[in-house]
Protein backbone atom coordinates (compact mmCIF):
# COMPACT_ATOMS: atom_id res chain seq x y z
CA UNK A 1 0.00 0.00 0.00
CA UNK A 2 1.25 3.32 -0.71
CA UNK A 3 0.94 6.18 1.62
CA UNK A 4 -1.37 8.59 0.13
CA UNK A 5 -2.00 11.76 1.89
CA UNK A 6 -5.20 13.39 1.00
CA UNK A 7 -4.52 16.44 -0.98
CA UNK A 8 -6.40 19.51 -0.07
CA UNK A 9 -7.29 21.54 -3.02
CA UNK A 10 -5.15 24.57 -3.24
CA UNK A 11 -7.41 27.44 -2.55
CA UNK A 12 -6.52 30.64 -4.18
CA UNK A 13 -7.51 33.77 -2.35
CA UNK A 14 -11.06 34.58 -3.39
CA UNK A 15 -11.60 37.72 -5.34
CA UNK A 16 -14.25 39.97 -3.86
CA UNK A 17 -17.33 39.66 -5.90
CA UNK A 18 -18.06 42.57 -8.18
CA UNK A 19 -21.60 43.01 -6.88
CA UNK A 20 -20.35 43.30 -3.31
CA UNK A 21 -18.08 46.14 -4.32
CA UNK A 22 -21.02 47.83 -6.04
CA UNK A 23 -23.20 47.43 -2.93
CA UNK A 24 -20.45 48.85 -0.75
CA UNK A 25 -19.96 51.88 -3.01
CA UNK A 26 -23.72 52.45 -3.28
CA UNK A 27 -24.14 52.22 0.49
CA UNK A 28 -21.28 54.62 1.12
CA UNK A 29 -22.67 57.06 -1.46
CA UNK A 30 -26.13 56.94 0.10
CA UNK A 31 -24.72 57.48 3.60
CA UNK A 32 -22.69 60.48 2.42
CA UNK A 33 -25.74 61.91 0.66
CA UNK A 34 -27.86 61.65 3.81
CA UNK A 35 -25.05 63.14 5.88
CA UNK A 36 -24.75 66.00 3.38
CA UNK A 37 -28.48 66.71 3.59
CA UNK A 38 -28.40 66.77 7.38
CA UNK A 39 -25.33 69.01 7.55
CA UNK A 40 -26.72 71.25 4.81
CA UNK A 41 -30.00 71.70 6.67
CA UNK A 42 -28.16 72.58 9.87
CA UNK A 43 -25.67 74.96 8.26
CA UNK A 44 -27.93 76.76 5.79
CA UNK A 45 -29.88 79.85 6.71
CA UNK A 46 -33.11 78.30 5.45
CA UNK A 47 -34.02 76.84 8.80
CA UNK A 48 -35.16 80.15 10.28
CA UNK A 49 -38.54 81.55 11.27
CA UNK A 50 -40.07 81.05 7.85
CA UNK A 51 -39.06 77.38 7.44
CA UNK A 52 -41.84 74.92 8.07
CA UNK A 53 -40.91 71.24 7.96
CA UNK A 54 -44.54 70.18 7.73
CA UNK A 55 -44.74 70.93 4.05
CA UNK A 56 -45.67 73.45 1.39
CA UNK A 57 -49.29 73.95 2.48
CA UNK A 58 -48.09 75.71 5.61
CA UNK A 59 -46.26 78.33 3.56
CA UNK A 60 -49.34 79.50 1.66
CA UNK A 61 -49.79 82.57 3.84
CA UNK A 62 -46.20 83.64 3.23
CA UNK A 63 -46.18 82.70 -0.46
CA UNK A 64 -49.20 84.85 -1.31
CA UNK A 65 -47.50 88.01 -0.09
CA UNK A 66 -48.27 87.92 3.62
CA UNK A 67 -44.70 87.18 4.79
CA UNK A 68 -44.32 89.47 7.82
CA UNK A 69 -47.94 88.88 8.82
CA UNK A 70 -47.41 85.12 8.67
CA UNK A 71 -44.31 85.45 10.85
CA UNK A 72 -46.16 87.63 13.36
CA UNK A 73 -49.09 85.23 13.82
CA UNK A 74 -48.70 82.82 16.68
CA UNK A 75 -48.48 79.12 15.90
CA UNK A 76 -52.12 78.39 16.82
CA UNK A 77 -53.52 81.17 14.60
CA UNK A 78 -51.24 80.30 11.70
CA UNK A 79 -52.29 76.64 11.84
CA UNK A 80 -55.98 77.49 12.01
CA UNK A 81 -55.75 79.87 9.07
CA UNK A 82 -53.86 77.18 7.15
CA UNK A 83 -56.59 74.62 7.86
CA UNK A 84 -59.36 77.04 6.89
CA UNK A 85 -57.47 78.03 3.75
CA UNK A 86 -56.99 74.41 2.72
CA UNK A 87 -60.68 73.69 3.34
CA UNK A 88 -61.79 76.63 1.19
CA UNK A 89 -59.13 76.64 -1.52
CA UNK A 90 -58.24 72.97 -1.83
CA UNK A 91 -55.00 71.23 -1.05
CA UNK A 92 -51.62 72.32 -2.32
CA UNK A 93 -51.43 69.09 -4.31
CA UNK A 94 -54.71 69.79 -6.13
CA UNK A 95 -53.75 73.38 -6.89
CA UNK A 96 -50.31 72.32 -8.07
CA UNK A 97 -51.88 69.86 -10.51
CA UNK A 98 -53.93 72.67 -12.06
CA UNK A 99 -50.87 74.92 -12.31
CA UNK A 100 -48.92 72.08 -13.94
CA UNK A 101 -51.67 71.68 -16.56
CA UNK A 102 -51.53 75.41 -17.25
CA UNK A 103 -47.76 75.24 -17.55
CA UNK A 104 -48.00 72.33 -20.00
CA UNK A 105 -50.49 74.36 -22.05
CA UNK A 106 -48.07 77.30 -22.09
CA UNK A 107 -45.25 75.04 -23.25
CA UNK A 108 -47.41 73.61 -26.01
CA UNK A 109 -48.38 77.10 -27.18
CA UNK A 110 -44.72 78.18 -27.19
CA UNK A 111 -43.60 75.10 -29.14
CA UNK A 112 -46.20 75.46 -31.89
CA UNK A 113 -44.85 76.67 -35.22
CA UNK A 114 -47.14 79.68 -35.07
CA UNK A 115 -47.40 81.55 -31.77
CA UNK A 116 -50.98 82.05 -30.55
CA UNK A 117 -50.67 85.18 -28.43
CA UNK A 118 -54.37 85.10 -27.51
CA UNK A 119 -54.19 81.54 -26.13
CA UNK A 120 -50.94 82.33 -24.32
CA UNK A 121 -52.45 85.42 -22.69
CA UNK A 122 -55.67 83.56 -21.79
CA UNK A 123 -53.70 80.84 -20.01
CA UNK A 124 -51.64 83.43 -18.15
CA UNK A 125 -54.84 85.25 -17.14
CA UNK A 126 -56.33 81.99 -15.82
CA UNK A 127 -53.26 81.49 -13.62
CA UNK A 128 -53.40 85.08 -12.39
CA UNK A 129 -57.12 84.75 -11.58
CA UNK A 130 -56.52 81.57 -9.57
CA UNK A 131 -53.78 83.27 -7.57
CA UNK A 132 -55.92 86.37 -7.05
CA UNK A 133 -58.82 84.26 -5.77
CA UNK A 134 -56.53 82.38 -3.37
CA UNK A 135 -55.06 85.68 -2.17
CA UNK A 136 -58.53 87.12 -1.51
CA UNK A 137 -59.55 84.01 0.41
CA UNK A 138 -56.43 84.23 2.52
CA UNK A 139 -56.90 87.96 3.13
CA UNK A 140 -60.47 87.37 4.32
CA UNK A 141 -59.37 84.55 6.65
CA UNK A 142 -56.64 86.76 8.11
CA UNK A 143 -59.06 89.62 8.73
CA UNK A 144 -61.54 87.25 10.40
CA UNK A 145 -58.86 85.67 12.59
CA UNK A 146 -57.32 88.99 13.64
CA UNK A 147 -60.79 90.45 14.22
CA UNK A 148 -61.54 87.60 16.64
CA UNK A 149 -58.42 88.33 18.73
CA UNK A 150 -58.69 89.95 22.14
CA UNK A 151 -57.30 93.46 22.49
CA UNK A 152 -54.24 92.08 24.30
CA UNK A 153 -53.62 89.39 21.65
CA UNK A 154 -53.98 91.96 18.88
CA UNK A 155 -51.45 94.28 20.56
CA UNK A 156 -49.00 91.39 20.95
CA UNK A 157 -49.56 90.56 17.28
CA UNK A 158 -48.81 94.19 16.36
CA UNK A 159 -45.55 94.04 18.34
CA UNK A 160 -44.51 90.80 16.61
CA UNK A 161 -45.46 92.28 13.23
CA UNK A 162 -43.37 95.38 13.88
CA UNK A 163 -40.46 93.18 14.92
CA UNK A 164 -40.83 90.97 11.81
CA UNK A 165 -40.81 94.02 9.53
CA UNK A 166 -37.80 95.53 11.33
CA UNK A 167 -35.82 92.30 10.88
CA UNK A 168 -36.27 92.59 7.14
CA UNK A 169 -34.94 96.16 7.01
CA UNK A 170 -31.28 97.09 6.81
CA UNK A 171 -29.99 98.43 10.14
CA UNK A 172 -29.51 101.98 8.82
CA UNK A 173 -33.24 102.21 7.88
CA UNK A 174 -34.52 101.27 11.34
Amino acid sequence: MSDQTPQTPTSEPRQPRRWMRFVLVASLTLNLLVLGLIVGAKVSGHRGDDFDHRGPERGSIRDLGFGPIAKALDHKDRRQIGRDFKRESGSFKDNRAVLERDFEALLQILRNDSFDATAFEATMLQQAERLRTRGETLRRLLVERIGAMSVEDRKEFADRLESAVDRGRPAKDR
